[in-house]
């Protein structure tokens, strides 16, 4: 498990006032409170917390109080089968550094004049399996208070489910990045890729006329290139706005406005929007997905409806949140509305809808296309599982 650095403390004495941070984001801020807390308990003059490196062969500095500066510095990363800290890992209990096993960092403290006294190495783990070590340096003469080894255990264990709790909420962040540039990819080949294949042909096509001497044809070759490099262009400047655009800091439904009267501008078509006076108290992720999968659904509007009106309404019921739109255009295509293609939009060339289908259910809801009975097209969010705003 790859842990970075994730807050040091060394001052001359861990309780000093003029105690020093690095990198202390919330979880190393957690680190080193955990660590003072042992410390003073156990009555150990310093204390560390390493992790094992992605390949397992050393272990990593995560936290240190009470260690000099340059003792931080020098043993920042050491071997895993380094001493009492190895042998605590790979035996999964408390050890002590002895004439045998020793410890290096005692050793280097002792030769600076900190500290040369008894060392201990705690495991911290998870089910079973080591994700780290606790270190604990006693002045010399000063043992470990009588049944201290048998609570730095339990508190090992508590600090291992902090650990896999961090390493999991940073794999999850990586997963939900991979995603986003998924999302990011599937946006430009169905905004350029086409594009560039149907002016790849004219420009075959065009070659040919010119070799041929036919004037009219080239022109016209020529028009559809300078027509479809417009257009691809204008999508292109969209995008960049959509990957720009973030919401209104008064919220979802002022965002939603906003955009359609953007949509109103670039499109020309009609936009009716009916909404709630009031903004809706939602987390600023639920809302996010709920606002991109409008704006794809203006997009498609736009590119693909031939419509002269839209319609844009969001309306909470009880628990649920409803969010349609609807167009007066040719309507969708029969194979977005088949049931058994559903998993299968983005190989039928609908990565846009596969996207929304995605975000709604990143969003907690579902995403429903219908063919409205006058012609068009109706799309439908609906997200039964609200999350309210984190309390500021």
């Amino acid at each position: 498990m790859k842990i970075e650095p994730l807050a040091i403390r060394h001052p001359a004495a861990h309780g000093s006032a003029d105690a020093q941070r690095f990198d202390a984001d919330e979880t190393g801020s957690m680190l080193v409170d955990f660590l003072g807390l042992v410390v003073r308990l156990s009555g150990a003059q310093a204390g560390a917390i390493r992790a094992p490196t992605n390949d397992g062969g050393s272990l990593r500095l995560l936290a240190a109080i009470g260690l000099p500066g340059e003792v931080c510095a020098r043993d920042s990363v050491m071997p895993a089968s380094c001493g009492m800290c190895g042998a605590a890992l790979q035996s999964s209990l408390t050890r002590q550094a002895t004439a045998a096993i020793g410890c290096a960092v005692r050793d280097g403290a002792a030769a600076s004049g900190a500290f040369s006294g008894r060392a201990v190495a705690v495991p911290l783990d998870h089910h079973g399996h080591p994700i780290g070590v606790l270190n604990l340096f006693f002045a010399e003469g000063a043992d470990p208070p009588a049944g201290i080894t048998r609570l730095l255990r339990p508190f090992g264990q508590v600090l291992g489910v902090a650990l896999e709790n961090e390493r999991l909420t940073r794999e999850n962040l990586q997963a939900r990045l991979a995603a986003e540039r998924q999302s990011m990819a599937a946006d430009v080949h169905d905004a350029l890729a086409q594009s560039l294949t149907f002016m790849r042909m004219r420009m075959t096509l065009l070659d040919g006329a010119i070799r041929d001497g036919d004037c009219g044809s080239s022109r016209a070759y020529a028009g559809d290139i300078s027509d479809e490099l417009r257009s691809a262009h204008g999508r292109l400047r969209e995008m960049i706005s959509l990957y720009r655009a973030g919401l209104d800091s008064r919220g979802l439904v002022a965002s939603l406005r906003e955009l359609g009267t953007a949509f109103r501008h670039r499109s020309g078509i009609e936009l009716q929007f009916a909404g709630p006076d009031e903004e809706l108290d939602l987390a600023a992720d639920q809302q996010l997905q709920i606002f991109y999968i409008v704006q794809e659904a203006l997009a498609n509007v736009s590119h693909h409806s031939g419509a002269r009106l839209a319609r844009l309404s969001v309306e909470r019921a009880g628990d649920a949140l409803r969010v349609a739109v609807e167009d007066d255009g040719r309507g969708p295509d029969a194979e977005i509305l088949d049931p058994r293609c559903a998993g299968r939009l983005t190989e039928a060339g609908h990565h846009g809808l596969q996207i929304m289908r995605e975000r709604a259910g990143r969003a907690g809801g579902r995403l429903q296309i219908s063919a409205l009975p006058g012609g068009g097209t109706r799309v439908t969010l609906t997200v039964e599982q609200l999350q309210p705003a984190a309390p500021r």
